[in-house]
């Protein structure tokens, strides 16, 4: 018996049962679809986020916390908590300390509620910021000015609004120098940011800016934790920065040689790190329900292939009487478990495209389908049939041929 009617008796026994082979085929579509689209949005969260943190902190500046920047070491996070937190003072001191700083900025955050003849923006965060911060960070101004050295000394209740917020008070770039009322404390408008977006679905934009020491009398708490972000001189090397400002921490906080430091640094290579090793677990965690998928699927291929045997046993035997070989049932059976296993590999490419076009479509995240992916997907469901159906086509094979003919 040639292979190519072997192949052909193969699909034919799936065509007759497209129920069955359908079935049959789930969960190997289950586990391809997973991994199809785990891949997708994994990677398209990683490169979203890289793309927010390159936006919200330089690659040049560094922040100091008082909190982990890891997302796995929970005693670490624990521990921080029972640390002094971070003041203006320290960062005041660091600004005149440093010797390889360019500027050295910081910041305090609150939550209240912006009005305006009627209009009101809620739950917007107030953000306290140093002058310092348009150097050490940039400006994302479209229009008007930003926080001066002066206005912050004097505590001028000037304020910078958010694009959010500014659309939900129904103000435009012609509006500066109006007054809105920031947890009822008047403030004069003098700039609008640009839309800055959402990160990890948090919008960036219903946000107000005032200078540090008049949110520090009218908003801060008594055990406020500052942000503190530090930019280092053109040509002084991070890693000398950072060391820097650890040495004269320390001095401030009055730590000895034993102590270990009550701070961290948190830079944008070690943050987005952090981020991909949680990534990374949430990954393994999917792969290992898409594994599971597919041993599933592959146990009920292997079960209905030996429900097939069972059932076509006179066939079996009457295509030995007329000459076919041992190998040619097992190439038969092996083909329809290999088929039937493709078949729940291409609907499940199928499904995990459309959910990964569908991601890309409703959410900011820059989902895409990797070859790789594909290719992996089809070669794993290929390998589950080839696998599974051994055992049965190996059973199919062993049949008596005369025994096989008598079977009720």
């Amino acid at each position: 018996m040639r292979q190519g009617e072997t192949m052909r008796a193969a699909l034919g026994s799936l065509r007759s049962n497209p129920v069955r082979s359908l079935l049959t085929a789930f969960g190997v579509t289950v586990g391809v679809t997973a991994v199809v689209v785990l891949v997708g949005v994994v990677s398209g969260i990683g490169g979203f986020v890289q793309l927010q943190f390159e936006s919200m902190l330089s690659a040049r500046a560094f922040n100091i916390s008082r909190h982990n920047p890891g997302f796995h070491d929970a005693e670490s996070m624990a521990k921080s908590r029972s640390w002094p937190p971070l003041t203006a003072s320290e960062a005041e001191a660091l600004e005149e300390y440093m010797t390889t700083a360019r500027a050295v900025s910081w910041s305090g955050n609150a939550t209240g509620t912006v009005v305006r003849r009627g209009l009101s923006a809620g739950n917007v965060r107030i953000q306290g910021l140093s002058s310092s911060t348009e150097e050490v960070s940039g400006s994302d101004l479209s229009v008007g000015r930003f926080i001066s050295l002066a206005e912050d000394e004097a505590c001028s209740r000037v304020c910078i609004l958010g694009s959010g917020v500014a659309e939900a008070l129904e103000l435009t770039d012609t509006s500066l120098g109006v007054s809105v009322f920031v947890e009822g404390h008047r403030f004069t408008v003098i700039g609008i940011n640009d839309a800055a977006g959402s990160v990890m679905g948090r919008s960036m934009d219903d946000n107000i800016s005032i200078p540090f020491n008049t949110f520090r009398n009218l908003f801060a708490r008594p055990d406020m934790d500052v942000r503190i972000t530090v930019l280092p001189i053109e040509g002084i090397d991070m890693e000398t920065c950072q060391e820097e400002a650890v040495q004269v921490l320390r001095q401030l906080r009055g730590l000895t040689a034993e102590d270990e430091d009550n701070f961290y640094i948190v830079t944008q290579e070690g943050a987005l790190s952090s981020i991909n090793e949680l990534l990374s677990g949430v990954a393994s965690v999917t792969i290992g329900i898409a594994a599971i998928s597919l041993l599933v699927g592959g146990i009920g291929i292997m079960n209905i292939t030996l429900v097939s045997v069972a059932e076509r046993t006179t066939e079996i035997g009457t295509r030995r009487a007329l000459g076919a070989t041992r190998g040619n049932v097992v190439v038969q059976f092996l083909s329809e478990a290999v088929m039937v296993s493709t078949l729940g590999g291409l609907i499940g490419l199928l499904l995990g495209v459309v959910l990964v076009y569908g991601v890309s479509r409703l959410t900011p995240l820059p989902a895409a389908v990797s070859g790789w992916s594909i290719a992996a997907a089809l070669g794993f469901s290929g390998v589950v049939g080839l696998l599974f159906g051994v055992f049965p086509a190996w059973k199919a094979s062993q049949l008596v041929p005369m025994e096989a003919l008598r079977h009720e």
